[in-house]
């Protein structure tokens, strides 16, 4: 059995990436059934990087459309060029293991499985999987097991079946980046998948965990993603969003900061 991997890459150089560097120093016996696919939405093109040759098929591509540089790109150009009826969606800052490599090659092999998972930890907090019927997703973390319903997640380590997702038309544009992979498990839940969550500890780093640090464009981009999303696809969920960004409004005020109060305002009345 082989599963295409899908590194999206972006400002760092691929090879100097903690999800290509673990990938690549797994054993040949591992990487025999791994199709990897680089897609780099950075500013520099390495098609000339000398590319190692014990992966079962290794791509590199530069992606040359400036209007679009996110995730959803990157997995629909994979979705289209994998080998194979399985492909891995991988953030260049997740510190892949072998391990899960090795679980998820024998999961696999489970006709009854439809989509796997790992848990993804940034430092102490679990941050995927968790449940999906609140918006205070980090407090109810998923263990391993089974699961059909109340799941959600990020996408970075996710196993989705080619088939199926050609079935639901690919990835939507909805979403370039933030908030697709919510959208990727609401699908799966909507579909009655069944998504295998394994036991082994990942580690990744989520940059919304981190508002203070996130520029005012992405700061902007998120929560804008965010409520779209709600509004979309989890309406009933929508009142404590709102209820979620007044107290980030207030916050703002008390520390002297108007942009996040602005910004947020913005948002809900659905304003450029």
């Amino acid at each position: 059995m082989k599963l295409t991997i899908c590194l999206v890459a972006y400002s760092t150089k691929f090879t100097e990436t903690v999800s290509y560097k673990q990938l690549n120093a797994m054993k040949s016996s591992v990487k025999a059934s791994l199709n990897l696919i680089i897609f780099d939405n950075g500013a520099v093109d390495f098609s000339n990087e000398n590319l190692p040759n014990d992966f079962s098929s290794i791509l590199y591509y530069f992606n040359q459309d400036y209007t679009e540089r996110g995730t959803r790109i990157a997995y629909q150009y994979t979705l289209m060029a994998a080998k194979g009826d399985w492909l891995m969606l991988l953030d260049d800052d997740t510190r892949m293991t072998e391990v899960y490599m090795g679980q998820v090659l024998e999961a696999l092999k489970d006709p009854h499985v439809n989509a796997i998972c790992p848990r993804i930890f940034d430092k102490e907090i679990q941050i995927s999987p968790t449940s999906s019927e609140t918006i205070l997703n980090l407090k109810y973390p998923k263990p391993a097991g089974i699961y059909k319903e109340d799941i959600t997640g990020i996408s970075s380590g996710l196993v989705l079946s080619k088939k199926f997702m050609l079935a639901i038309g690919g990835f939507t544009k909805e979403f370039p980046l933030d908030y697709l992979d919510h959208w990727i498990f609401w699908q799966l839940r909507k579909h009655h998948q069944v998504i295998q969550v394994m036991d082994e500890k990942i580690d990744h780093q989520l940059s919304v965990q981190r508002l203070e640090e996130l520029s005012k464009s992405r700061f902007v981009k998120i929560f804008t993603a965010e409520y779209d999303y709600y509004k979309t696809y989890q309406p009933e969920q929508l009142y404590q969003i709102r209820k979620k960004y007044g107290k980030m409004v207030v916050k703002g005020w008390l520390k002297r900061d108007t942009f996040p109060g602005k910004a947020l305002v913005k948002i809900i009345l659905g304003k450029k």
